[in-house]
């Protein structure tokens, strides 16, 4: 799978987030922001990138980290889940919460250094 030079970008900051101890959850905005982008058009382009960033982890069987990117209201709200679209590309809100557990609990520098 051909990944664009965005989306490889939006794949490595995430990648980045799990072997550097960052949080759990992500915001959209702080995705862009690891990325050293930030405002709405940014937010909107890591938003539409991960879609295919997720094909790219299960095509390398790995835990898909762009389940806990979660949209700024859902943060705000306390609802830690993707936007509607990935989880329904994920199969439901309980494939949801256990992929964000899969991807907590996964040894991420032991794959990074392996």
């Amino acid at each position: 799978m051909d990944l664009t030079p965005f989306q490889i970008d939006v794949l490595r900051s995430l990648l980045r987030s799990r072997t550097q101890g960052g949080s759990l959850y992500l915001t959209q905005a702080e995705l862009a922001g690891l990325m050293g982008t930030e405002g709405e058009k940014a937010i909107a382009a890591v938003a539409d990138a991960l879609q295919d960033v997720s094909q790219w982890f299960r095509a390398h069987g790995l835990p898909d980290v762009t389940s806990i990117v979660v949209p700024q209201d859902n943060a705000d709200n306390k609802v830690m889940l993707p936007d509607d679209a990935a989880v329904e590309r994920l199969g439901g809100r309980a494939v949801a919460q256990a992929e964000a557990a899969r991807v907590r609990d996964f040894d991420w520098i032991g794959w990074r250094d392996s």
